[in-house]
């Protein structure tokens, strides 16, 4: 199995499979073709059903590689610490991480302490280095990370921070970025982890072309719900990058769809709104749950059936000259 070739020529690899995770060049494209690779080998006969779980896969790659590597000398170090102390906060978010198997859960409050801390590290490591600059690093490169702390080539160097007089390690930096990370949540949503959910701040909007920038109007034309996945998932719900809130979900997949060749009448398929983009229409957000929710709809090739089911027929027709 490989990425969908160039050559479109070139479409016969041994293994029969061609794969493609639709973001080439991502900092995280090359975590989520092996998450791929690795759903699609784990079973010798696949089903409509194995696809729809392959497609909606919201476990991140990147997470169950950093979080080991970063977390190395910080997983049940010292002494428990008092409550309400930054030690202690501290200590219960690498306690959650620790028994968390990567899902981008829009319930769950360990995707959010990853993700707020991936972001404060990575800032951390260049800040001193790139100044100004690294306000224009929206995406987290997870290759980076993964050499610095590996020490690939000497790039431990990049954990010192050249203004100050102490060498710092990359184990102080970890937990310098852990530590401001779990500041900014708690101002956000409280001292109580087990209370916050990812899906609180990853949400998607979908935007009505026409009406979505209407004062007003955009709070009834306007989708706006928590979603699950990240930028690593094969479930693709990328951040927005700055900003107030730059984990909201800017990059999520508008449509789906799983295809039966041997039996085309069982094929599914959703969108993440509705079919209608008449605000006031029963149709105009009547599959946005089920999209949120990983679910389809069945994709009938049958025109009987499908009239029959029908809320209506529309007619397009030319208009006169």
């Amino acid at each position: 199995m490989g990425p969908a070739p160039a050559d479109p020529g070139k479409l016969d690899p041994a293994s029969g499979i061609v794969a493609t995770t639709g973001a080439a060049g991502h900092g995280a494209d090359a975590y989520r073709l092996d998450r791929l690779r690795r759903l699609i080998e784990s079973r010798e006969v696949h089903s409509r059903d194995s696809f729809i779980a392959a497609q909606n896969d919201i476990v991140s790659p990147v997470a169950r590689a950093l979080l080991p590597l970063v977390g190395a000398e910080l997983w049940f170090t010292g002494e428990p610490a008092a409550q309400g102390t930054p030690e202690r906060l501290r200590q219960d978010a690498l306690a959650l991480l620790a028994n968390w198997d990567g899902a981008m859960n829009e319930h769950l409050p360990e995707p959010l302490i990853h993700a707020a801390w991936m972001r404060a590290l990575q800032d951390r490591l260049v800040r001193d280095d790139l100044g100004p600059l690294a306000d224009d690093l929206t995406e987290l490169f997870p290759d980076f990370i993964d050499r610095v702390f590996r020490n690939r080539g000497g790039a431990s160097g990049w954990c010192d921070i050249r203004q100050s007089a102490p060498v710092e390690t990359c184990t102080q930096i970890a937990r310098q970025a852990l530590d401001a990370a779990l500041l900014d949540l708690v101002a956000r949503f409280g001292p109580d982890l087990a209370s916050w959910r990812w899906g609180d701040l990853h949400r998607a909007r979908h935007v009505h072309p026409a009406l979505g920038d209407m004062r007003g109007m955009s709070y009834i034309v306007n989708l706006i719900q928590p979603t699950s996945g990240g930028e690593s998932t094969i479930a693709r719900a990328g951040f927005l990058g700055h900003g107030r809130n730059p984990w909201l979900n800017v990059t999520g997949a508008a449509y789906r769809g799983v295809y039966d060749l041997a039996d085309p009448d069982s094929s599914v398929f959703i969108i993440s709104t509705g079919q209608s983009g008449h605000p006031f229409s029963r149709h105009y957000d009547d599959m946005a749950e089920l999209w949120r929710r990983g679910e389809y709809v069945v994709m009938s090739l049958d025109p009987a059936l499908a009239r029959a089911a029908a809320a209506g027929i529309t007619h397009l027709r030319p208009a006169a000259d």
